[in-house]
């Protein structure tokens, strides 16, 4: 450690040096500096010259190391935002993705924010989509699904810390098989990357996030065989589904939604950057005469 310690805009400079492999090596620096010393960017850029202390200056080189060895600033601070929200994130849930907001941004479209719906989340992960849905619908509750116990106590402490634990549940299963009734909205983020495709992932995905919430199979339609094959029985009249896809996959998912769902009930829809990111089918579009 040098005898003079970096003052804050001096750590910030060095530290996106260190990370240059990075795509977004500022950014990084930036958001590991806020979460060691617990400030937001205004209290950086006020206190750009002041010194950092020792302890807070070894954990932040030590976290940067982690960085530079491709793990994900999200697992590195414990937190992601998505959808204006605070997240909790471990290695036991994905990451969540801005694009998937997409679903979030379908659902508002075609339902009203007042409706007392039931919503299910298939593959809840950090719970991020159902907590989202949640935000944006007051009077709905909902059930988030995982398979992993792990993935699921993170979903359930990021519904407390958001004021939601008393609409949200969450409960452990394969998909559907863990559910009863029936359901207003179904949503879901499975699996979908091919088994032969992980070499042509990042190191950040490929080496941390959880290989169970990324692929699904040869071609990587496994997840939605096992979900299409059971989610007629938990639709209730006039169901809206929603499941994301790789930007690849919408048309041949929306095909896949046809053997359950009215040619003119089925509708793909695109992330932030226009690319294909999801299909689904809105059972209220089927029941209105053309």
């Amino acid at each position: 450690m040098p005898d003079a310690l970096p003052t804050i805009g001096e750590a910030l400079r060095n530290g996106a040096r260190f990370l240059k492999e990075s795509e977004t090596p500022q950014l990084d620096a930036r958001t590991i500096l806020k979460h060691v010393l617990r400030a937001d960017d205004s209290a950086l850029i006020a206190n750009a010259d002041s010194r950092l202390g020792a302890d807070d200056y070894k954990r932040y080189l030590k976290l940067l190391d982690r960085r530079a060895a491709a793990e994900p600033v999200a697992y590195i601070v414990g937190e992601k935002e998505f959808w204006s929200l605070p997240f909790e994130v471990t290695p036991d849930v994905l990451i969540p993705r801005d694009d998937s907001g997409a679903l979030i941004e379908a659902a508002i479209k075609r339902r009203d924010k007042n409706e007392p719906l039931q919503i299910a989340d298939l593959g809840t992960g950090s719970g991020c989509l159902l907590c989202a849905l949640l935000t944006e619908f007051p009077k709905a509750r909902g059930v988030g699904v995982d398979r992993s116990e792990a993935a699921l106590a993170v979903a359930r402490r990021n519904a407390t810390r958001l004021g939601l634990a008393e609409r949200a549940g969450f409960v452990a299963g394969d998909w559907l098989a863990a559910l009863s009734g029936a359901f207003d909205i179904v949503i879901a983020n499975p699996p979908y990357i091919p088994q032969g495709d992980k070499a042509g992932l990042s190191r950040d995905v490929a080496a941390y996030e959880p290989p169970g919430a990324l692929f699904a199979g040869k071609d990587g339609f496994d997840a939605y065989r096992s979900i299409l094959k059971d989610l007629p029985c938990y639709l209730a009249k006039g169901a809206l589904v929603l499941m994301e896809c790789g930007a690849d996959q919408a048309d041949s998912l929306a095909v896949m939604l046809a053997d359950i769902a009215p040619e003119n009930a089925i509708f793909t829809f695109c992330d932030l950057a226009n690319r294909p990111r999801g299909a689904g089918f809105d059972l209220r579009k089927a029941e209105k005469k053309d």
